[in-house]
């Protein structure tokens, strides 16, 4: 019994986290760069307060300089994967037939920063990431009329973020699996 747990922590721990080279790589869930989040190997990405241009990536004590514009993302310790995109990082929260990202902003309330989560999407895995507003997604799918007339009828101008539990799912991704 110990030596199965070992086996599988082992196996487990080999894939935790990786860099996605492209998206391929990304839809075929290949890591490049398999980095064990229990033997101190991590991926350093500074965006919360430096947009910076590059990641550094230490694999097996080995440190590496790469490049986001060079990358489509990574997976973290968390299982949490995330896109990098004009230098940013956004977590990718569903891959639907619209990708749905969230990305942890600061705003200034009364002396004090709150972090709060803002919502974008992309059409495609690899498309422009937008933020998700109804008018943002009518623009993205303009010949899709049924999806349109869907987003007026269940939104009608408000909140595009909602998440159906029901489903599983964020509601606009439901609406437009509707559509196909």
């Amino acid at each position: 019994m110990v030596a199965l747990l070992a086996i599988s922590l082992n196996a487990y721990a080999k894939s935790e986290s990786g860099i996605y080279m492209n998206v391929a790589d990304f839809k075929n869930s290949k890591l490049t760069y398999d980095i064990s989040c229990t033997n101190g190997d991590k991926i350093h990405v500074h965006d919360f307060f430096w947009n910076m241009s590059t990641i550094r990536v230490v694999d097996d004590g080995k440190k590496c300089t790469l490049k986001k514009s060079d990358l489509y993302g990574y997976r973290d310790c968390n299982n949490d994967v995330y896109r990098f995109y004009n230098n940013m990082e956004y977590r990718i929260a569903e891959t639907g037939n619209i990708y749905i990202y969230v990305q942890k902003e600061s705003t200034a309330q009364n002396k004090n920063n709150k972090v709060i989560d803002v919502y974008y999407f992309s059409a495609t895995p690899d498309g422009d990431i937008l933020p998700l507003t109804i008018r943002n997604l009518k623009k993205a799918y303009k010949d899709n009329d049924r999806f349109l007339d869907m987003l007026d009828k269940f939104f009608g101008g408000g909140d595009v973020r909602a998440y159906d539990d029901q489903h599983k799912t964020f509601k606009v991704n439901y609406l437009f699996s509707k559509t196909l």
